[in-house]
């Protein structure tokens, strides 16, 4: 990429308008970048008759919202993928059981969205990059991913209740400019964000991570707080870890530490070990609670990711002869609860 289009770093294209879609959005175009969101059908016309999206909690933004040209301090909101215009990025936020529709309807585009822009997904597992390199080349994907918690409360209204950290990186290359900029951009609108030197190792470690959280809180429902703040379920995440870790080695990947995911230092201690670490972090099960989207996806009565979490690594177990007895457990209860009428 040269310099000219790194400079150009400021043109978004959102793929889906849920939590998560609507926060990164609405921040980078309340910071000066031009966005615009492809939503549903569903979605499009109640975020156009709201007439903007409102982030509330550790984000207070107010932007407008409009079905005209992107521009900045201003969302286009579009339900047809031709609708896209030329930008230097386009980020997947759709849950990962949509994702492959999603891909298909933007790849279908043909040129303008598809001229020189890199492509990068934020759904959990690593089954998102598989389906992005497959439709747009391994070149133009960037690893990504993310540990914002939001909730979306109304079709145009969201809560974000932890930044976390967003992670890029190449896949299979050195950390890049292009990398640089769109950290430079997410660090602009206030989002926090830091280049990673393997894209695919970063990918692994937050999968191990939701392997374990999702699991955890999917099944009891508690916050994620409450459930790091409990001896017996940090136990339960730090052996699903292990079998996490286990595939990853056996696809020539090694997990890693990475700020706020130190998933290496986890795996290298004992679980009594990681039971202190997390329990020496400050917890109010008075105050505001923070939720896995799993939990929450559960508790709504909405489809889980399990396919594209659970299943997947236990796919991927049984091809390198790697059992993932716990992970294949969870999988099938909440393959179960996703099963309900």
């Amino acid at each position: 990429m040269d310099n000219d289009d790194v400079a150009a770093a400021s043109a978004f294209a959102i793929v889906g308008a849920g939590s998560l879609g609507l926060a990164f959005a609405a921040a980078l175009a309340a910071s000066g970048h031009v966005v615009t969101v492809l939503a549903s059908t569903n979605s499009a016309p109640g975020l156009l008759e709201a007439g903007k999206v409102q982030i509330e909690g550790l984000l207070d933004l107010r932007v407008p919202v409009s079905g005209e040209a992107a521009r900045p301090g201003q969302l286009c909101v579009v339900d047809d993928p031709a609708g896209l215009p030329a930008v230097t990025g386009t980020i997947f936020t759709t849950k990962g059981h949509q994702l492959q529709a999603a891909v298909d309807q933007v790849a279908g585009v043909g040129p303008g969205i598809l001229g020189n822009c890199w492509f990068a997904g934020l759904q959990n597992g690593v089954l998102k990059d598989d389906v992005l390199t497959g439709a747009f080349g391994p070149e133009r994907v960037l690893g990504a991913a993310t540990v914002l918690n939001a909730r979306r409360t109304e079709v145009a209204q969201v809560t974000v209740g932890s930044m976390g950290m967003t992670y890029f990186g190449e896949l299979g290359a050195p950390p890049s400019p292009r990398v640089t900029a769109v950290c430079e951009a997410f660090g602009a609108a206030g989002l926090p964000a830091t280049v990673v030197d393997d894209g695919r190792s970063l990918a692994w470690s937050k999968f191990a991570n939701a392997v374990g959280i999702f699991a955890v809180t999917g099944l009891t429902g508690l916050s994620t707080g409450a459930m790091t703040h409990r001896r017996p379920l940090v136990l339960a995440y730090r052996s699903l870890l292990e079998e996490v870790d286990a595939v990853a080695i056996a696809e020539g990947v090694r997990i890693g530490d990475y700020p706020g995911l130190p998933m290496r230092t986890y795996l290298d201690a004992t679980g009594e070990e990681v039971a202190d670490i997390m329990g020496a972090v400050p917890y109010d099960p008075r105050g505001p609670q923070s939720f896995s989207s799993m939990a929450q996806d559960i508790a709504a009565g909405r489809k889980t990711e399990s396919e594209q979490i659970f299943a997947d690594l236990a796919r991927r177990g049984r091809r390198h002869g790697v059992p993932t007895p716990r992970v294949d457990l969870v999988n099938e209860l909440i393959s179960g609860i996703d099963a309900r009428p």
